[in-house]
């Protein structure tokens, strides 16, 4: 939790969940300004303390960086509190970059899926092939050549050979 003054952005007071985040000491980051913590540009992050200030946003999705300089994805819920007469900002600040990094990967994940499910078209069901020249009958009622209706329904490809069983009955004398 920081206490925030929202017209210069200086950081008032800290709890020690808050130092230890941050990893600096509370002597150290009650002399900060939140413009050292935020990433965002310092026109920015004045805007939002303001909409914090006025009450018309209390929620916000901001990038922290740490002492070690490592960046962080945080959510801070901030109201506006009086303390001796000044109007300040009570910011809560939760770590969510764990959660970003697993919305990320199942994104990644969902979007992989969707992909390989636009690439893959499936046979099924039963499949009316006659016995004698293989035909298959489509779904209109049409014959349709073996290959013909495979490759129209799935992404095989065809090239043609003959089996060593079939080139003894066409060619006997080869």
């Amino acid at each position: 939790m920081l206490i925030i003054n929202p017209e210069s952005g200086e950081i008032i007071d800290a709890n020690s969940t808050a130092c230890k985040y941050y990893q600096y000491m509370k002597e150290q980051i009650v002399k900060m300004n939140i413009m050292d913590i935020n990433v965002l540009s310092p026109k920015q992050v004045y805007k939002e303390m303001q909409n914090a200030k006025t009450e018309r946003r209390n929620y916000f999705n901001f990038k922290h960086k740490l002492s070690n300089g490592e960046i962080r994805d945080v959510e801070v819920y901030s109201s506006p509190i009086t303390i001796a007469g000044k109007k300040l900002l009570y910011s809560i600040v939760h770590d969510i970059s764990k959660r970003k990094e697993n919305e990320m990967e199942r994104e990644k994940l969902i979007s992989d899926l969707e992909k390989a499910l636009a690439k893959v078209k499936l046979l099924s069901g039963f499949l009316p092939i006659c016995a004698s020249c293989k035909n298959i009958r489509d779904d209109k009622g049409y014959w349709n050549q073996i290959e013909s209706y495979i490759r129209d329904h799935s992404e095989a490809e065809f090239s043609h050979s003959i089996c060593p069983e079939c080139a003894k009955k066409l060619y006997p004398k080869l």
